[in-house]
């Protein structure tokens, strides 16, 4: 028995040491930053908020890539001189489901205590997409509660969201190759806009009787509208697809949420019969500036164009922030999928593409609405929904010199 316990033991030092920590990602990182022109000369303030149970963590292959990558990154990285006057970093693991969100406003608050006009600071989300919904949620609401706090949301902390989850479709790279790329060659700090949601109507509990549906099966989000997004909110077929993968992932650790696609193709109009969608355009003045009607698959509103979703699917693949995508059979989704993929639906009838600051949308059945991944299930009476563009809020940095 003696012996048989020996090398559990060893193999369990072995796979610890090889295991990714949020002390990799904190040496790397703040060592990274350190030598960006960006922050020369300033004091700056690193703080990580980490979700340990995050695939990156936990994972054996995916730990061990990661924890290799960040350490020679760091080693490469630390044969140039820093440029910064002074670093310190504090890290914070997550432990409850909207932790991430107090320790975000708990860094605002101590940050607004101690500022000084040399220091900046930057905010790193380690973890998946909820991780990174929840600190930016935290930091836009922050912003419009208080001016103080806005004025240090909007000039002197950056968010930096590491692709460190399974979607990484709205963090700062695709990968985490492309994130070190980014903080290597950024020249400048951008605002980034956000997406506000809300219903204009309101159901009632004989309108869920009557439905027959219990929306706890299907609501990841909990609060009532207004809700916030930072990538795209859509709804339609593909919130059904985020539904259907969540569930997967939670019953079935591993791969099998690819399986998601083409098994919510088959059942998604069985559970959610397709209806008509009247949807209304309007410009940065308010002015409505365009209206369409017809039965529709999804509709995808992105925070501006250029914008992917579900893992690097290019719905939105130019520089318009709106799809629509009329009825489509299930043959053709099948055989078609793909073009949501790449991209290469554009001037074919598989779907339209729009520009808006703002939509608003009727439908005349339940729906099925995701924002960045997470879902909510809309009866006809909570129509019509509003989705807006926010003025910018939250700073980031960019690779692109601003006009």
């Amino acid at each position: 028995m003696k012996f048989a316990k020996k090398p559990i033991t060893i193999y369990s030092e072995i796979y610890i040491m090889n295991r990714l920590t949020p002390q990799d990602i904190e040496k790397c990182i703040s060592t990274l930053i350190s030598r960006n022109k960006l922050w020369a000369g300033k004091n700056v303030q690193i703080y990580f908020i980490a979700n340990i149970t995050a695939g990156c963590f936990t994972n054996k292959k995916k730990t061990k890539y990661y924890k290799i990558l960040f350490n020679k990154t760091e080693a490469d990285s630390l044969k140039s001189p820093a440029c910064t006057s002074s670093v310190i970093t504090k890290i914070f693991n997550t432990e409850y489901t909207g932790h991430a969100k107090d320790l975000a406003d708990a860094v605002v608050t101590e940050l607004i205590a101690t500022f000084r006009p040399e220091t900046e600071c930057v905010l790193v989300t380690a973890g998946g997409d909820g991780t990174s919904l929840e600190v930016q949620t935290a930091l836009y609401l922050a912003a419009q509660r208080e001016p103080r706090k806005k004025e240090m949301i909007m000039n002197h902390i950056t968010l930096l969201r590491l692709p460190l989850g399974t979607g990484n479709d709205g963090t700062d790279g695709h990968s985490i190759e492309e994130t070190f790329e980014i903080l290597r060659n950024a020249v400048t700090f951008t605002n980034a806009k956000a997406l506000k949601i809300y219903t204009e109507g309101k159901h009632s509990e004989d309108d869920i009787k009557r439905l027959g549906k219990d929306p706890a099966k299907y609501n990841t989000i909990k609060t009532p509208s207004p809700w916030y997004c930072f990538n795209i909110v859509s709804m339609g077929l593909d919130a059904y697809v985020v539904y259907m993968t969540n569930t997967v992932k939670r019953k079935f650790p591993g791969n099998f949420y690819h399986l998601c696609v083409p098994l919510s193709g088959l059942v998604y109009n069985k559970d959610f019969p397709m209806g008509t969608a009247t949807v209304e355009f309007f410009d940065e003045n308010d002015s409505k500036v365009d209206e369409l009607t017809e039965p529709i698959t999804l509709i995808a509103v992105g925070a501006s164009g250029n914008r992917v979703y579900g893992g690097g699917h290019k719905v939105l693949p130019n520089e318009n922030n709106v799809c629509i995508a009329p009825k489509i059979t299930l043959a053709r989704l099948i055989r078609d999928n793909h073009q949501f993929v790449d991209g290469s639906f554009v001037g074919t009838d598989l779907a339209s593409l729009h520009s808006a600051e703002k939509i608003r949308i009727n439908y005349d059945k339940a729906i099925l609405v995701q924002a960045d991944g997470e879902v909510v299930m809309l009866c006809k009476e909570d129509f019509p929904l509003v989705v807006e563009k926010t003025a910018p809020c939250i700073r980031i940095i960019s690779s692109r010199t601003q006009a």
